[in-house]
């Protein structure tokens, strides 16, 4: 069974977890990879919107207000597939803002034994 998009980041997360043990060379890689399945995840989100939208189009039809579609699709599967494939997204964007900072550092720091 293929590794799902979530699973590949969570896998991935954990190990830059230990980045101090790492080194800069496999935590560039790790934020090359992280960064490619940013794509992934914007498709998946964009995927999981779309089926959001239609089941608020169903809901709206059936309940007559936009308000009380509103309130029934916030709790149906779909917004509940969206809102983590959100909330995943905004934690890969701090994981990758982090490992750019650490590389950043670790780059500053190497120059600075030279001189």
């Amino acid at each position: 069974m293929a590794e799902s998009i979530r699973d590949t980041i969570k896998k991935l997360s954990e190990e830059a977890g230990h980045v101090d043990q790492l080194g800069p060379h496999r935590v560039s890689e790790i934020l090359v990879e992280l960064s490619s399945l940013m794509a992934s995840l914007n498709s998946y989100l964009v995927e999981k919107q779309y089926w959001l939208n239609v089941k608020r189009q169903e809901l709206l039809t059936e309940h007559k207000t936009v308000a009380k579609a509103r309130l029934m699709a916030d709790s149906t599967e779909e917004w509940k597939a969206w809102m983590e494939g959100v909330y995943q997204r905004e934690a890969l964007l701090e994981l990758l803002r982090a490992l750019k900072y650490y590389l950043r550092n670790s780059a500053d720091e190497k120059r600075e034994s030279i001189y």
